[in-house]
Order: C-alpha cells, then structure tokens, then sequence
C-alpha cells in the first residue's frame, strides 16, 4: 500500500472548550472503516468512536459508518473483497477488546482491501480507567502505519484563555475531554511551556502584582516560585534536560536573556546589549538558545552559544523576526511580516530559504507539535483571538475557537508514554 509522509494532529470535540474546525482537507484522504471482531461491546463502540473521531479530524481520513457499508464483516475470513472495491476502501480495521483485570487491552489489525490480507497486528496494553487514552494510542499507532510519522492524539495541549477578564490556564487532552484548570487568576497569565519528560510546566503570573516565574507538577499539583520580580519576566523556556530555564528580564536594567539553574537557583546572564533580547528558546542539543533581538534597529532572531555566550544573526528577510522556536536542529519557527501582515514562517537555516506557512493575517505564539509537522499559533479576528494550526506535510490547515472568550499562548507537550 503506498504511504504519505503526512501527520495526525491535534483535535477537539464538541465536549471541551475547543471546537476544532477544518479549513482545508487533504486532497486525498485515506478511506477506512473501523470494525469490531467478533462481537459488538460497549467498550468496544466506544472505542471504535474515539479512534474515528480522532482520525477523521485530521481531515486526511475519510472513516465510513456501518449504514455506508455493503457487508459488515465480523472478522477477516468474512471480508468479501468486491463489496470494498466498490466502495473504493482502503483498509479494514478490525478492534479487539479484552478486559483484564479492570483494564483494557486493544488489539487492532489493518487488514488490506487491495491485497485482501492483513498488513499489521498490534496491541496497545491499557491501564485501569484509560480507555481514551489508550484508544489514543490506537489512533496514533494507525496513523503512523499509514504516513511513516508518529500521530499525537496521545498528546496534550496547554493554553490560556481569557473570559470577562478571568485568566485561566488550562491543560486538556486532545480531544479536548479531562480539561484541567491549573490556574485562574484576575491578573495575566503568560508564556506557559512543558518540561521535556511532560511531568511539569512552567509559565509567568501576575496575580500578585508583579511578575513571579512558577514551575508546578502536574502529577501533585505543587508548584515552586522560581523567580519574583519588581523587574519585567517573560517567557520561560525548559532546557531539553529539565535542569535549567532559559528566560528574559529587566532585572538589571534592560532586557536580557538569563538562565536559572533549578537545583541551586543561580542565575546566569547571556547577553549583555543595549537593544531588547527577548523570546529565549533552546535547540534540542540544549547548546544553544535562540532569541529575539532589535539590536540592529528591528527584531530579528539570534543564536547564542550557551558556553561560549558567541552569537550570530540567523535572520536576514524581512523588516520583523520574532518569536522562534527549532523545528529541528536544522530548522526553525517564527513570526514573520511580510509586507503588513504578520505570519507564520519557516525558516531553513543551512540553505536561508524562507517559506510563509500561514495566510492569517495577524499571527503570534506558534508551537510545534513533538514530531515537528503541525504548528498551532495563536491569531485574531478583530479583537478576538482563537487559535488555528497548519500539518507541515499535508498542507491541512484548521482552527480551534472558543466557544467563550479568547485563546492564546498555545504550548504543546511532548510525547505521553
């Protein structure tokens, strides 16, 4: 069966805050249908409607329900072919749910319509109480057989939201199911970020009038005030080893660029310069940190070597640069304003070439999904701001609005395993 380099990406249903909407499909969708074998049981139905549910948000699968199927085979042997051809299926997925001691092992296998055989078997061990999840993990385990790339709908998401001038900070599951309001507060919340092992955040609160950088587990809840400040803090960024944060103050006068290291909380000062670094964000080697600077009269994006404190400027296009990230080691992701507009870009930093990602007209804090092929930005409509997101492979574009209030500082998490 031929493959697509393509990603699953994130989405929500009706039952969260977000409602994920797709502007722009895939030109061709992989069509399937996802059977149980043997038997039908709740656990199985339900099952069978996350893992559609997941997939067909993406917008590159086209999942058939039983009314649109000519037979309804209850495992492979009853498969018969030219009812499939007709209906120009792809792939049969067959689900198999064993419950062993209060926990749900899913069995799935693929089975080939062209070939008319099966292609793959695998089995997802669950846990007590984890059906979505683990149901997740079946989505993201058929996704990855048919692109070549890990799904995310095992992942999770982080954001603020804004509503009658409540601040909240919320983590959710994919799907948008088990939202969790980490803090609410009268005051701002900003620049919320993920450790690298996805057992803690860290982000900037206001709520007592000034600005203080907390860490906070997510398993205990406990948080730790990392830094207060009379002095302007911003943008807290884990280093890949979850030992340092990288981040910006005022605390000597000016806008720099600092690291803090968590065990013993002593401060190192990178860059020493009259204009404004800001935006701190580290490489996935942790050797180096990228930011933002207007040191040579707009903001551009610069490196710096976290050892040898050399820099240099990677941005050259354009009158407005901010707001970067690494795509990979090779590859990174900004704000870019392109004539009056403020977009998305991607930025290839070994050949300079430069490619706007995004049509959006007033677009900012873009995040990168952890296998680096879907990007979720916040941007507004008017005053009101929503998040929309791009899958660098397939080109589908989609946006998540609020069904209240405004959505902003959008942070993906890594992996969950």
């Amino acid at each position: 069966m031929k493959k697509f380099l393509v990603l699953l990406f994130l989405s929500f249903n009706f039952y969260g805050d977000l409602v994920l909407e797709i502007t722009e499909s895939a030109s061709k969708p992989i069509k399937i249908a996802i059977l149980e074998k043997n038997v039908n049981s709740i656990s199985g139905q339900e099952i069978i409607r996350i893992v559609s549910n997941d997939l067909s948000r993406t917008g590159e699968f086209e999942v058939l329900s039983n009314d649109e199927l000519l037979s309804v085979p209850t495992n492979e042997n009853e498969v018969i072919q030219r009812d499939w051809l007709l209906l120009n299926v792809d792939s049969i997925v067959f689900i198999d749910v064993q419950d062993k001691d209060n926990s749900l092992d899913i069995s799935y296998s693929i089975f080939d319509i062209s070939y008319n055989d099966t292609e793959d078997k695998r089995r997802v061990l669950g846990l007590p109480d984890s059906l979505r999840q683990s149901s997740h993990y079946v989505s993201d385990g058929i996704y990855k057989f048919f692109y070549g790339i890990e799904g995310i709908s095992s992942t999770k998401l982080m954001y603020v939201t804004k509503n009658s001038n409540i601040h909240r900070l919320i983590v959710s599951d994919s799907d948008g199911f088990n939202e969790q309001v980490l803090l609410k507060s009268n005051s701002s919340i900003i620049s919320p970020a993920w450790s690298s092992d996805s057992q803690q955040i860290s982000y900037v609160s206001f709520e007592n009038n000034r600005a203080q950088v907390f860490t906070q587990n997510l398993a205990t809840g406990k948080r730790e005030l990392i830094i207060s400040s009379k002095s302007s803090v911003s943008s807290p960024a884990w280093s890949p080893n979850n030992k340092e944060l990288a981040f910006t103050s005022t605390k000597d006068g000016n806008s720099e660029i600092y690291v803090i290291n968590l065990a013993n909380k002593k401060i190192t000062r990178l860059t020493e310069n009259l204009a404004i670094d800001t935006e701190p964000a580290w490489s996935p080697d942790g050797k180096k940190i990228i930011f933002t600077s207007d040191r040579s009269g707009s903001p551009q994006i610069y490196e710096i070597n976290v050892r040898t404190k050399l820099k240099r400027r990677l941005t050259t296009v354009g009158s407005y640069n901010a707001r970067a990230s690494y795509l990979n080691k090779n590859e990174i992701i900004m704000v870019h304003r392109s004539l009056s507009d403020f977009n998305i870009a991607r930025l290839n930093l070994d050949t300079r070439e430069l490619q706007v990602l995004t049509s959006t007209k007033n677009d900012e804090s873009p995040c990168i999904a952890p296998n680096g092929n879907v990007i979720i930005y916040s941007t507004k409509d008017g005053n009101l701001s929503y998040l929309a997101g791009i899958n660098l492979s397939s080109k589908v574009s989609f946006r998540l609005p609020a069904l209240y209030g405004e959505l902003k500082e959008p942070s993906w998490s890594p992996f969950i395993r």
